[in-house]
């Protein structure tokens, strides 16, 4: 079951509605999953490419990002740079928010 909360927005004195998601949920085999968004990572459509730029780690500038910080959800780190900074700062080098956890995501790039 998938549940989308959302909000309907009527334009500048217009009588179109815009509708904004403020939240979804999935509910699979009775988990509760909350679905966020992951701030770093590109259009899923477009694939992903580790050539393209910005894809690299902010702090090495080498490897690639498979690093997220929680709570604020920026992707931005390869997992070697997130295990050090989380020593040493244990603050996110995009926002300066501090690091309660991090999610490394593997993202294949097989066509299988």
């Amino acid at each position: 079951m998938q549940i989308t909360q959302a909000i309907l927005e009527k334009n500048n004195g217009e009588d179109l509605f815009k509708v904004r998601v403020v939240k979804q949920i999935l509910w699979i085999d009775g988990v509760r999953y909350e679905l966020r968004e992951i701030f770093g990572v590109g259009n899923s459509d477009a694939g992903f490419n580790d050539s393209d730029s910005g894809k690299e780690c902010v702090i090495c500038m080498t490897e690639p990002k498979d690093t997220a910080v929680l709570p604020c959800r920026h992707m931005c780190m390869c997992s070697e740079c997130a295990k050090a900074l989380r020593v040493q700062s244990n603050k996110c080098p995009i926002c300066r928010q501090p690091i309660e956890e991090l999610m490394e995501i593997k993202i294949s790039t097989d066509d299988k």
